[in-house]
């Protein structure tokens, strides 16, 4: 059954956050030249370990990682897909807490690294009460997810629906408004850490390249890694329309007008990168501008790279890897007001042509 688990929710949740694992890969070890690696890593560490700010902030991202697994896991068992895990509830308690600790020490293996790390180093230097804080923090963490993810296997029953609260306020949501109201009401967790996380980002590349001074094609690698950051998100969107709205094919709808709403919606995702960047550049209006197009293009670029990799998470993210690379070129050659342009164009030109050829309906990610 572990096994079983492990190909089915941690390989899942590897490959749905994978843009998030590239990312932090990035941070980690390709800002740095090799020969600096060690030493850069050896620093965030002991910044970790010296000092109760630096604890906090390791502490507070491991549990926002927490709550994202435990989230994921939750979604996915109440999916027709995986009742099959219900089958464990027959199994002894301590069995059962046994398997899912297994699990977790799986999804949580990016920090297990790091908490032997930061235990060594933290015994290495003396910081003794570090040390003994970073394994009682991790041992709460992983022991209550274990303990959550089996009630809600064993103890699924005993959930009642809850009625919901109106207050008298009624009003007619947009229909280009309806993915918005999906992300709200059943992905906010999400949505949350998708826009933290492209926060972190944004300011993390403004921060390591703060020496160079200003410059137009540092804010668009910042934009940049905030755009790879909705990678999950657009997957997730494009999966509500499919699921939920595919029925406005019938509708008297015309293909602009498809073309519209999803740039409005795209338009109001990124108003948080849209404020950071007018913030980082001084209200340069070149730079704003540019900057505005190119994070549309890449959202629509993410929502015409789903369709052609027909829902396959492989693909996506191998094509995605492939973009990223691209993308840094075409910013560090001067050529991103013409690649947004052409990106833009292009992903435009083939949502109007495949539109009506492709249905994704039933698909599987």
């Amino acid at each position: 059954m572990l096994k079983l688990l492990i190909n089915s929710l941690a390989k899942e949740f590897y490959q749905q956050h994978a843009g998030f694992f590239l990312v932090g890969i990035y941070i980690l070890f390709g800002v740095v030249e090799p020969s600096q690696l060690i030493g850069y890593q050896k620093a965030l560490l002991l910044a970790g370990i010296s000092s109760p700010v630096g604890m906090l902030i390791v502490f507070v991202s491991w549990f926002l990682y927490a709550t994202k697994v435990h989230f994921f896991i939750k979604q996915k068992l109440a999916s027709a897909k995986y009742n099959f895990i219900k089958e464990t509830a027959a199994l002894e308690k301590k069995m059962q807490l046994k398997l899912w600790l297994r699990l977790h020490f799986a999804i949580l293996l990016p920090i297990i690294i790091y908490v032997f790390l930061l235990i060594g180093l933290s015994i290495n230097y003396s910081f003794f009460v570090s040390a003994i804080c970073t394994l009682i923090v991790f041992s709460t963490l992983i022991f209550g997810l274990s303990w959550l993810t089996y009630e809600s296997v064993t103890l699924s029953f005993l959930i009642n629906e809850k009625e919901p609260v109106y207050f008298g306020i009624k009003f007619k949501k947009p229909f280009f408004s309806w993915p918005l109201f999906h992300l709200l009401k059943e992905q906010p967790l999400m949505l949350l850490m998708c826009k933290l996380l492209s926060f972190i980002c944004f300011k993390a590349m403004l921060w390591m390249f703060a020496d160079v001074g200003y410059d137009i094609r540092i804010l668009l690698v910042a934009l940049w890694a905030s755009v790879l950051c909705h990678a999950v998100l657009v997957f997730t969107l494009l999966k509500f329309e499919t699921e939920y709205t595919n029925f406005s094919k019938s509708l008297q709808l015309s293909i602009y007008k498809r073309i519209f709403n999803w740039l409005l919606v795209f338009a109001i995702i990124l108003i948080p990168e849209w404020i950071f960047l007018i913030s980082a550049a001084h209200f340069n209006l070149y730079a704003i501008a540019n900057g505005l197009l190119f994070s549309l293009a890449g959202l629509f670029f993410l929502l015409a790279l789903v369709y052609i990799v027909r829902f396959d998470m492989d693909n996506y993210l191998k094509w995605l890897l492939f973009f990223f690379f691209i993308a840094m070129w075409s910013i560090l050659a001067h050529y991103y007001l013409l690649f947004s342009l052409v990106l833009l164009a292009s992903c435009i030109l083939y949502y109007l042509l495949m539109f009506n050829k492709i249905d994704l309906k039933g698909m599987e990610e």
